[in-house]
């Protein structure tokens, strides 16, 4: 059995144990115990949270309250807002970091604690000495909470040297300009920034020389210290890259809006080679997307990308058909670029005319990005009226952001009561995560297959808090995984965490 028709196989086993188990739901279809009651503009990044809410950031407008527009919300598990928090001075990506995030808006980078409140340890970027924005970009946080930050700003700090225009700009994790950085010159924005497991970045936008460097492409990898790498070299033309996934063979899956290269193609979605260049063997699907106000497509963007297995990618954006077929913002393809018919063969979402924007452009119909919980489900996310799964179930009423049926549903878990089991990744074709919150006194994991067999029984760890399950520990298929506080194996109240893994081949 090849991969593709072995990951379609896993996707009938969970729906067909969700048929057997009398659910309704399969893979991928509408939960319509979410919905999120606002009306526009959109929604660009969530952060859900471990205890079923999420954290949303955008441009978002509530019921009662138009013109009001809110920048963030928290919102429940059932798509209700959470309003026992206030979420301000958001609007751009959302970053997780320690035990809060940081978020980017129109002032700038800020960092926020979990419950919406600045971190006033951090400084707002218009307050900094020797800085002043001018076209924002994108930024990355590492993990001792430095920022870089990409774009257009300006630099007057003349005591280093650092005057005029810069692309790439270093911030302490308290805000202020990093001294102990060399912060990169460009002629025009980078707008987007992804960053590389050796410690590299890719960088695109509009610049077409860096830091003294003509560049012939404005797709172009910098060093872990921002410097021009001169072995990698994007196709040439304009790149724009607005979702990048690194692959493990050094290559990388690119997309965005249209790429207009020098030979001539026009492309949303490719394959570069470790050095950059294209991957010809790498088919480019058509993209279209159809814009009823205007009578013809317009605006092709591809905006995530989302490995599902070993052997295909989830892709979202704003569009209406890939390869001639209807697909409306979400689609699967394998790793040789071909549209796979599988699985998202519905309508997917719909657009609405944009209140505020009366021009033909203010149609908006777009799936910004999909992100999978710990439980297994999947929230999709963007800027849409209306999500239709194929199933007959009535989405008309999905605004923004709608939760998705993973691969796990019908399956019951053992211990009703029992808190979630954090498992990542799930689904997965490798090893896996299994986390608690509180260590299990004399824990012991049970692992059980669909029939409700057990194949695979083992100690908890003493006192620690996660379980590596290595890959090929589990065949392909679909299993509830239990942590209980005794020996036993049978399905009693001793069970603390429960939940659902997903094994793909």
């Amino acid at each position: 059995m090849n991969r593709p028709t072995a990951i379609k196989t896993v996707i009938a086993l969970a729906a067909a144990l969700a048929a057997s188990a009398a659910w309704p739901q399969q893979p991928f279809d509408l939960d319509t115990t979410f919905r999120f009651n606002a009306g526009s503009v959109g929604i660009g990044s969530i952060f859900p949270l471990a205890d079923g809410d999420v954290i949303v950031s955008g441009q978002i407008t509530f019921p009662g309250e138009w013109p009001s527009e809110h920048s963030g919300a928290r919102i429940h598990a059932d798509g209700s807002r959470n309003t026992e928090f206030q979420y301000g001075y958001m609007g751009g990506k959302i970053t997780p970091w320690q035990d809060g995030y940081y978020c980017g808006n129109g002032q700038g980078i800020r960092r926020f604690h979990i419950n919406g409140a600045i971190d006033t340890a951090y400084k707002p970027m218009y307050q900094i000495p020797y800085f002043n924005m001018a076209q924002g970009g994108d930024y990355y946080v590492f993990p001792d909470g430095r920022v870089l930050v990409s774009g257009s700003h300006y630099l007057q700090d003349s005591i280093r040297g650092f005057v005029g225009e810069y692309g790439l700009i270093w911030f302490t994790n308290q805000g202020y300009l990093d001294t102990t950085r060399i912060h990169r010159r460009t002629n025009a924005a980078i707008f987007h920034l992804f960053p590389l497991p050796d410690g590299k970045f890719i960088c695109s936008g509009f610049s077409w020389n860096f830091d003294g460097h003509e560049l012939a492409s404005t797709a172009f990898r910098v060093m872990p210290d921002g410097a021009l790498d001169t072995t990698f070299h994007g196709p040439p033309g304009y790149v724009d890259i607005m979702a990048m996934l690194p692959l493990p063979n050094g290559k990388l899956l690119i997309s965005g809006g249209p790429s207009w290269l020098d030979n001539g193609d026009t492309v949303n979605l490719m394959r570069l080679m470790p050095d950059g260049s294209r991957d010809l063997t790498f088919h480019s699907p058509i993209v279209r997307n159809f814009n009823p106000v205007l009578g013809h497509s317009l605006n092709e963007i591809i905006l995530s990308i989302t490995p599902f297995g070993e052997d295909a990618y989830i892709i979202t954006g704003s569009f209406t058909e890939l390869e001639g077929q209807p697909r409306g913002g979400i689609a699967a393809i394998d790793t040789a670029g071909n549209l796979l018919t599988s699985i998202f063969i519905n309508p997917g979402c719909g657009g609405y005319q944009m209140p505020e924007v009366t021009e033909p452009w203010g149609w908006a119909d777009a799936i910004t990005g999909l992100v999978q919980t710990s439980t297994g489900d999947f929230y999709i996310y963007g800027a849409y009226h209306g999500y239709d799964d194929g199933s007959g179930t009535d989405g008309s009423s999905q605004r923004l952001i709608s939760r998705l049926y993973g691969l796990n549903v019908g399956i019951s878990e053992h211990g009703a009561h029992a808190e979630p089991l954090q498992i990542a990744p799930n689904p997965s074709a490798g090893s896996t995560v299994l986390s608690v919150g509180t260590p299990p006194p004399k824990g012991r994991l049970t692992i059980h297959d669909a029939s409700g067999r057990v194949v695979l029984q083992t100690a908890w760890p003493e006192g620690g808090s996660s379980y590596t399950l290595e890959a090929g520990a589990l065949a392909p298929g679909v299993y509830v995984v239990r942590v209980a506080s005794s020996t036993s194996t049978s399905a009693s109240a001793s069970t603390l965490y429960s939940g659902k893994l997903i094994i793909l081949p």
